[in-house]
């Protein structure tokens, strides 16, 4: 059934784990695995339901809280699905897990913008001043200053490199909630999360936030000239996961982290798309 999930073939995946699983109700793995399959289909409300089983057979178990979690979010249960996610904190704190679930509570609280937080006579998106307003959102510690030095950078490089700054805005939100001085479990620094390789490769100071923002900007578009501007998804996951585990996979590798990054990701961008308009045209 692993085997199967891994190359692609859900539905075949599905059969698996819901045989072993009513073989083995005692089990919580194969309801996980069943669970994040059905996720993976898009069939979140029954995924929320197994995943809330395995959950109850493995209460400590962080992963399964996490994909619960997930699942809960995207079958529209956001207050439940955000106490799922405070959960995994507590049971992982210093661990993968805790990095995912975090991600997944930035996605969630971004969901809860409704309308622009400044007044301005241009296109939403079009105004350094919206994002300094979300940078500070995300991190009430930023100062005014420090808050509209990140918002000038992300308009300002996105036009550089015709990337649409929404897009950079939900990258950096989920990636580090806005925290120049984040630094994941894997060693990723910054706002945008850039690995110590690839800030040496841009020559960018990972932790100076212009820089970071620089940096941030050129992955995507570089993301974006390999694998299509129709390709977002495969864009977002070679940002997570690196273009080598795309190409090698032919799409989205079945990790776990770069699954829920690309879904977390595209969902806080399609609603700073709702929010803050834009010319049709690329930004």
């Amino acid at each position: 059934g692993i085997a199967l999930y891994q190359q692609g073939r859900l539905a075949a995946a599905q059969a698996v784990f819901l045989k072993v699983a009513r073989a083995r109700p005692d089990l919580a793995k194969p309801r996980y695995w069943l669970g994040i399959t059905l996720a993976r289909q898009g069939r979140y409300r029954e995924a929320a339901q197994v995943l809330q089983g395995a959950a109850a057979l493995a209460p400590r178990d962080a992963h399964i809280w996490l994909w619960w979690g997930h699942a809960l979010a995207q079958s529209g249960d956001l207050p439940r699905a955000e106490r799922v996610l405070q959960h995994v904190l507590l049971l992982a704190p210093r661990r993968a897990a805790a990095d995912l679930a975090r991600q997944g509570l930035r996605a969630i609280r971004g969901l809860s913008l409704k309308t622009a937080p400044v007044s301005t006579g241009f296109h939403p998106a079009l105004d350094p001043r919206v994002y300094a307003s979300i940078a500070r959102f995300y991190n009430p510690r930023l100062s005014d200053r420090d808050a509209e030095v990140i918002g000038a950078a992300i308009l300002g490089f996105s036009r550089q490199y015709n990337v649409d700054p929404r897009l950079v805005t939900a990258v950096i939100a989920i990636e580090s909630g806005f925290s120049p001085t984040a630094r994941s479990h894997k060693g990723a620094m910054g706002l945008g999360q850039l690995m110590p390789a690839t800030a040496a490769s841009l020559g960018v100071h990972p932790y100076d936030p212009v820089q970071n923002i620089y940096g941030t900007v050129r992955v995507l578009r570089g993301n974006l000239d390999r694998f299509g501007w129709e390709n977002l998804h495969l864009a977002l996951a070679a940002y997570n996961a690196g273009k080598g585990a795309v190409e090698r996979y032919g799409g989205v590798p079945p990790y776990e982290e770069t699954v829920l990054y690309v879904r977390n990701v595209g969902d806080l961008y399609r609603r700073l798309r709702e929010v803050y308009g834009a010319p049709e045209a690329k930004v």
